[in-house]
This record gives C-alpha cells, sequence and structure tokens, in this order.
C-alpha cells in the first residue's frame, strides 16, 4: 500500500505580521480492505484482542508526505515530514523525519526558529466500514531545535534537545465511491528547553482518495477480459 500526503503551507513569519490563516487543503490518498471484510471493524473487539489477531497477518507496507498544521508562539505553521512503515490493517507503526521553521521579530533582531526531528508513530483503527472511518494515533519523537539571530551576530546560534509528544484521532467519511473528506485534531506536548514555545494543537483537513477501491475495481473487469492484473 502507498499512502501519499500534501498539505498546504501555512506559515506565520513573525508576530509582528499577524496574517490571516487559510485554511489547509490536504490530500490524502487511503488504501482499504475490500467490501465484503471492511464491516468486521464495526464489531466490538477486545483491544488486545484485536491487536493480536491483526498483528498475525502479513503486514503492507506504506510511505507518504506526511503534514500537519499548527501554532507555534501564535503564528500559524505546517510541519512537514515523510514516514515510512508497516500497516497490519488494525494497527500501524510507522518512523519519520518532521521539519518546520518560522521566524520572530525582537526588538529589531529577526530570529529564526528551527525544529527537526525523528518520530515514530502508532495507530489503531477505532472503526471502519465502507463509508466511515476513524483512527487513533500516538507519536514520540526526539531532534533539536536550533535558533538563528539573522540580523544580530554577536549573539551565537544555539541548539537544544527537545522531545515531542503528539496524540489525537483522525477520519474520514466517502461520500463517492473514490473521494471522500477527511479531517484530524490532536495536541502536542514538547519537553525539554529545546521545546519552548513547539507545544500546542495540530489539525488536518483535507480531501480523501480510495485507490484500493479503485485497484479492485480495474482488478475485476479486466479479469472478467481475461487480463491478469497481480
Amino acid at each position: 500500500m502507498f499512502c501519499f500526503l500534501l498539505g498546504g503551507a501555512l506559515r506565520g513569519d513573525s508576530i509582528a505580521e499577524q496574517r490571516p490563516i487559510p485554511l489547509c487543503a490536504q490530500l490524502i490518498l487511503q488504501d482499504v480492505l475490500p467490501e465484503d471484510t471492511a464491516v468486521v471493524d464495526t464489531l466490538l473487539w477486545n483491544g488486545r484482542d484485536s491487536i493480536k489477531m491483526a498483528m498475525a497477518t502479513a503486514p503492507s507496507y506504506s510511505m507518504w508526505f506526511d503534514s500537519r498544521n499548527s501554532f507555534i508562539s501564535a503564528d500559524p505553521v505546517n510541519v512537514f515530514g515523510l514516514r515510512y512503515g508497516l500497516s497490519w490493517g488494525k494497527v500501524s507503526a510507522y518512523t519519520g523525519y518532521y521539519f518546520t521553521s518560522y521566524n520572530q521579530l525582537n526588538d529589531g533582531d529577526t530570529i529564526q526558529y528551527k525544529f527537526n526531528y525523528l518520530s515514530s508513530t502508532y495507530e489503531y483503527r477505532l472503526y471502519k466500514t465502507h463509508r466511515f472511518s476513524l483512527t487513533a494515533f500516538g507519536q514520540l519523537g526526539g531532534g533539536l531545535r536550533t535558533v538563528n539571530h539573522l540580523t544580530n551576530n554577536n549573539i551565537a546560534n544555539k541548539q537544544q534537545f527537545f522531545m515531542p509528544i503528539e496524540f489525537g484521532a483522525y477520519g474520514s467519511v466517502r461520500f463517492l465511491r473514490y473521494l471522500g473528506v477527511g479531517g484530524g485534531l490532536g495536541t502536542r506536548i514538547a519537553l525539554f528547553p529545546g521545546g519552548r514555545n513547539f507545544s500546542g494543537p495540530i489539525y488536518y483537513l483535507g480531501f480523501t482518495c480510495f485507490p484500493g477501491t479503485l485497484y479492485d475495481d480495474v482488478k475485476r473487469k479486466a479479469s472478467k477480459r481475461g487480463i491478469r492484473i497481480p
């Protein structure tokens, strides 16, 4: 399974220059189970048992560009990332690299803050039918915050370690066979001195595509014509 996500950037270049917050449109490509098996996820499984059952199946591989909207020091920003991992359907595990930066104006000095970190994500699918899906996620990482004084060479640049913890949920609603809308909401807590100002809300909003359904339909029609698609 290959999942690709694009996020429109939200940037706040300085406290002095306030801008209206644009709506971020994200394109999320999601794979889905065949329709005859998707309904199984509506059962009220015991969480531990459902994880054991999922882990007993062969995983699929996925990689995508990941982004989330957030706020740093009241400025809207976009955190970009690329993550890769395994999905067992009910549960998924990923590792990725994330980065963002923003500028602040402080007493005539332009200060640039850069955040770069590695993070591992764990997801648990709470609910899924052909039309609706809801997934909870938790994320733990570690990286460096770099503070650059762009207009004051008398102050040395500084790097500090920080540890971001993120958790929340996202879901989608399918209104056409291959298209739907999706969104998510969560929070980020940044530990250690380098995480100063990095704690805040995170949110997603966008359109959702279902390439798995399209692939199954193409494969089914090709099979009727005697064409074999793996």
